[in-house]
């Protein structure tokens, strides 16, 4: 997802600009639902680059944690991630983080671990769909009596043979 912004620079009133996309990746990571066993404490996701420049916490009562009480999991939705090396961590207690997953690389293509690409739904929502039953079959075509009268648009329109 890129965003552009016009950035006038020394004319404000001007019709002069410069413009600078800011690019990153919606990256949605479904987590364990309580992770730390505190039903009082609100569970916090945090998104850090292995450099220390790009960091982002979520809450699992943010708008961009989405939870799935049937699977219990949350959906955390870190966004305009920059392309670079993460790692994902929770905090367990009031001051340690537990890593959760190393080594995640983001870039224009996608996010990565290792040489998988991580898809848009977590695998076991991919593999219930997948297991899922086929929706009912069509109803059969009705037959000539439940049709009534029937019109043959093509009638004329071929000459003799032509059928």
């Amino acid at each position: 997802m890129e965003r552009t912004h016009d950035v006038a620079f020394g004319n404000p009133r001007g019709k002069d600009f410069n413009t600078i996309v800011l690019s990153g990746v919606d990256l949605t990571v479904p987590l364990e639902m309580d992770l730390d066993d505190d039903p009082l404490q609100d569970d916090e996701v945090r998104l850090r680059s292995e450099d220390g420049h790009y960091e982002k916490i979520l809450l699992a009562s943010d708008a961009d944690a989405k939870p799935d009480p049937s699977r219990r999991i949350v959906l955390y939705t870190f966004r305009l991630v920059p392309p670079g090396a993460y790692r994902i961590s929770v905090r367990i207690g009031a001051e340690k983080w537990l890593d959760v997953v190393t080594g995640l690389v983001v870039s224009k293509e996608g996010a990565f671990i290792g040489d998988k690409k991580l898809g848009t739904e977590p695998e076991s929502v991919a593999e219930e769909k997948a297991e899922a039953p086929a929706e009912d079959p069509p109803e059969e075509a009705p037959d000539e009596e439940e049709l009534g009268e029937f019109v043959d648009v093509n009638d004329g329109f071929f000459e003799e043979g032509e059928r």
